[in-house]
Order: C-alpha cells, then sequence, then structure tokens
C-alpha cells in the first residue's frame, strides 16, 4: 500500500508564516498607495486595467513558493509497504531416513517406509512457488533431488528411496550436512531442512550437533522429527531414535523437535512444519521511502521563477 509520510513532520508548523505573511503583505499594500494625489475623485470613473486586476496574483505565487518550500524542508516520503506472500522464496530439504528399521510396522498393514513416503509426498504436493530437495540417508547420504518445483520428479524419487542400497546405519550428522550443502548457495528468504529418522546417529565421519552448527552459521532451520512405534502397552513405545540429540539439533538452528508415534501424527507434524514456515515468512514486511522532497523544491522554485518573470514583464512598473 502506497503513502505520504514527513521525515520532519514538525518543519510543517513553519506553515503558519503563510498566511501571517498574506495579512501583513495586504495590510501594507493598502497602506502604501503607488502615487500621490492631492484627490482621487478625477480617476474615480477610470475601469481598473487587467494589470491592476492581476497584480494580487503575483503575492500568491510568492506565498506558494514559501509553502510549497516549507514542505520540501518537512521532507515528504512516499512509502510502498507490504508483506511477502506465503509461498514465494522458501527452500527446503528434505533429509529422509531408508535405514532397514523402516521397514518395521507403524500401524496395520502399514510400515513406517510406506506412512512416511505417502506423508513426504502429500508434502510436496501442497508446494507451490516452493524449491524442494530431497537428500535419503542410511549409514552414508544421497541427493537424489537438488532443490527444484518439478514436484513430480521429487516425488519419484520420495517412492524410490526404499530401493537404494547404500550401507545400513543412520548417518544424521552426514544427513545434515549433505542437506545444508544443497542450500549454501540458495538466496530464499527461508531455507530449512526437515530431517526424518527412527534411530540415532551411528556414523562417525560427522556428528549431528556439529552438523547442526554449520547449519546455524548459514541460516537454515533443522526441524527434526522422530520416528517412534507404539508398544503393545498403552502408554508405552519403542524409544529407538535420540530425542535428546534431535531437540538440540532443532534448537541450535531455531527450530523444533517433534515425536510421530503413527501416520497421522506424522501427517500433522509436517503440516505444523508447513504452517509454522508460512507464518514466519508472511511475517516478513517491508516497506520502502522514496524521497520527493526534491519535486516540492523544484515546485517552488519554479513558482518563484515565474513570479519574478511576471514581475519584470507584464507586471513591470514604470518609474
Amino acid at each position: 500500500m502506497d503513502g505520504i509520510r514527513f521525515a520532519s513532520p514538525y518543519a510543517l508548523a513553519l506553515l503558519v508564516i503563510v498566511p501571517a505573511l498574506a495579512v501583513y503583505l495586504r495590510r501594507g499594500r493598502a497602506r502604501s498607495p503607488g502615487l500621490a494625489f492631492s484627490s482621487v475623485a478625477v480617476a474615480a470613473g477610470m475601469p481598473r486595467s487587467w494589470r491592476i486586476r492581476l497584480e494580487p496574483a503575483l503575492t500568491v505565487l510568492r506565498l506558494v513558493a514559501i509553502a510549497l518550500l516549507v514542505v520540501a524542508i518537512a521532507r515528504p516520503q512516499r512509502g510502498e509497504a507490504g508483506s511477502e506472500s506465503s509461498g514465494e522464496g522458501i527452500d527446503i530439504v528434505l533429509a529422509f531416513d531408508a535405514s532397514s528399521s523402516m521397514s518395521l510396522p507403524f500401524a496395520r498393514n502399514r510400515t513406517r517406509f510406506d506412512a512416511a513416503k505417502e506423508v513426504l509426498a502429500r508434502f510436496v504436493q501442497a508446494r507451490t512457488d516452493d524449491r524442494v530437495g530431497l537428500v535419503i540417508f542410511q549409514g552414508a547420504s544421497l541427493t537424489m533431488s537438488p532443490l527444484t518445483t518439478d514436484y513430480g520428479a521429487v516425488e519419484q524419487d520420495i517412492a524410490a528411496a526404499d530401493r537404494l542400497h547404500l550401507k545400513d546405519g543412520t548417518a544424521i550428522g552426514v544427513a545434515i550436512g549433505e542437506s545444508v550443502n544443497l542450500l549454501r548457495g540458495s538466496t530464499a528468504a527461508s531455507r530449512i531442512v526437515i530431517l526424518l529418522t527412527d534411530g540415532e546417529n551411528n556414523a562417525l565421519e560427522m556428528q549431528p550437533l556439529a552438523a547442526a552448527r554449520i547449519a546455524e552459521k548459514l541460516g537454515v532451520r533443522v526441524y527434526t522429527i522422530g520416528v517412534v512405534s507404539r508398544a503393545l502397552n498403552p502408554g508405552q513405545s519403542t524409544l529407538n531414535v535420540d530425542e535428546q540429540s534431535l531437540r538440540e539439533i532443532a534448537a541450535v538452528t531455531g527450530a523444533t523437535y517433534n515425536r510421530a508415534e503413527d501416520p497421522a501424527a506424522l501427517q500433522q507434524v509436517y503440516d505444523d512444519i508447513d504452517r509454522l514456515e508460512t507464518s514466519r515468512f508472511e511475517g516478513r514486511e517491508f516497506t520502502r521511502f522514496n524521497e520527493i522532497a526534491p519535486w516540492f523544491l523544484a515546485a517552488a522554485a519554479l513558482v518563484l521563477a515565474l513570479e519574478l518573470a511576471l514581475r519584470q514583464t507584464l507586471f513591470r512598473r514604470l518609474a
């Protein structure tokens, strides 16, 4: 939305000079006749020339020039304010644990793999202008898709995640490092990694917290999700993930950790992250102000020049 503001609004108080000066000049004009006559009766019946009728306009021009100068001193600015759109400018890397434990049951007739692939596919389908990348990891990591808006291709890579043959294990630190590397050259306003795992780091190449520190320095938020299967006994679960480590990773980068104990909870986690990032990005308001005081200065100079030119030409008084 466009609007006008004044950088020095108190300067507008000088505008009181304009009416005061108008009154002063009017009274001065009434007290100072142009020529001295013993009697004006002889000129009473003479018509007033157009110069005499229009001469007060010169005073008006002078007052207008002063008013424009005062407005220019107050530094008027035109502002353009708004907020970024919710989709434009977000780069997302999905880091997906493809270790053998993901083939364990997660719900009736569904494995952790099945549920995760379905949720990730829905998350990608919901994108509009975001770029999405995909990193699959086991005991090592592999970039399946660089940042792209070809969501169909990303969905195909997600569907093929459980058919990869990497060495088994859970290289969380390596996966974070590779995900952050995909975002290193990104100029997007928001850059995030969403890491899903059902285990704890057992690779020595890079420690998860060290990778999180790198992400922090680059301004990348790392959301972490722990997939935990419910146990047979109510209120219990098979906890194989290192939740403390995942919380630290998220906290260091300004993100959150969430536990998912069933497919519905997993879907809710991704929905919550989507809303959080959308609201965070929609809150990025911007305001630009362009100085328009020079236009008022130019107008004041033009009006003053016109007034002086008229006084020296059409309204010039003969000595």
